[in-house]
C-alpha cells in the first residue's frame, strides 16, 4: 500500500468532512447540506470566502481563526474534519481495497455525525440513524462477509442489550439512564458490524463510558447528576470492535484456554 494511497483517502476524508460537519450542523434546520454555502454563525451568517470551502486549510492558513470575523474557529472544523480524514486513511489502510472498506467509511462517516450531534445538542437524530440503516442495509445486501441474517440479529440484538441495560440502570437510579437514540443507533451498528462484533462494541462502549464519566466528575466537569452524552462512547466502542475485535476475541479465548 502506497502513501499516495493513503494520502487520497485522507484527502477524501477532510472533504467530506466539511459534508459530514454541515449535515450535524444543519440536520434540524431547513436549510440543505449543500445550500446555502458554509457561513460563519458569528458574523450575521456572512458566507465564507472560496478558499474555505475545505474549513481546514483555512484554519491552518489564518491560524486557527474564521476568515470572516478574526475570531476562534469553532470545534468542528479545528477537530471533527482532521479526524475524519485520519479515520479513512486508516480505515483504508486496515480494511485495504476490498468491497468491505465501504461498509467501513460509510460507518464511519455516520459515527462522525452522531458524535457531533450528541456533544453539542445532546442528541441522537433519528433522521441520521435512518439514514444510517437505510445505507447499510444496501450495503450488506451486496457486502457481506458475513451471512445476511447474522446481520440482522445484530441489529436487534445490540439494541435490545442496550434497551434491557438502560431499563437496568434506570431502575437504579430512578431516572432515565439511557437515551432512544443510543438504543436505535445500535440498530444501525449491528447491521455493519454483526452479531459477535457488536455485542463486543456493546461491552467496549460501556467499559470507555464508565471509565470516561468518572474522569469527567473527578475533572470536575461533571457531576454524578448530570447527563453525559453516551453517543462518543458508542463511536469509539463501535470503531475498535469493527477494526481489532477479531483478534481482541481470540485473545480472550487464549487467555481463557
Amino acid at each position: 500500500m502506497t502513501i499516495l494511497y493513503l494520502l487520497a483517502f485522507f484527502m477524501t476524508g477532510l472533504l467530506l468532512g466539511g459534508v459530514l460537519n454541515a449535515v450535524a450542523s444543519r440536520w434540524d434546520t431547513r436549510l440543505l447540506t449543500y445550500y446555502p454555502p458554509s457561513y460563519c454563525v458569528q458574523s450575521a451568517g456572512s458566507h465564507r470566502h472560496r478558499g474555505s470551502i475545505i474549513p481546514m486549510l483555512a484554519i491552518l492558513s489564518k491560524k486557527n481563526r474564521c476568515s470572516t470575523c478574526g475570531n476562534r474557529t469553532w470545534w468542528r472544523y479545528a477537530i471533527a474534519e482532521p479526524i475524519t480524514a485520519l479515520l479513512f486513511a486508516y480505515s483504508a489502510y486496515h480494511v485495504g481495497m476490498q468491497p468491505e472498506l465501504i461498509a467501513s467509511l460509510f460507518l464511519i462517516s455516520i459515527l462522525v455525525i452522531i458524535v457531533q450531534t450528541d456533544l453539542t445538542d445532546m442528541i441522537i437524530p433519528n433522521v441520521v440513524v435512518a439514514w444510517g440503516i437505510g445505507g447499510a442495509v444496501i450495503i450488506r445486501l451486496f457486502i457481506h462477509p458475513l451471512p445476511i441474517w447474522d446481520y440482522l440479529i445484530a441489529a436487534f440484538a445490540g439494541s435490545g442489550a442496550l434497551l434491557a441495560i438502560g431499563l437496568l440502570a434506570g431502575w437504579l437510579v430512578k431516572k432515565e439512564a439511557m437515551g432512544g437514540g443510543d438504543i436505535k443507533l445500535y440498530l444501525f451498528i449491528g447491521l455493519i458490524l454483526g452479531t459477535k462484533l457488536t455485542l463486543l462494541s456493546l461491552f467496549l462502549s460501556s467499559v470507555i463510558g464508565l471509565v470516561g464519566g468518572i474522569a469527567l466528575i473527578v475533572a470536575g466537569k461533571r457531576t454524578s447528576g448530570t447527563t453525559i452524552p453516551f453517543g462518543p462512547y458508542i463511536a469509539i466502542g463501535a470503531l475498535c470492535a469493527y477494526w481489532w475485535g477479531d483478534g481482541l476475541v481470540e485473545w480472550y479465548i487464549g487467555l481463557l484456554s
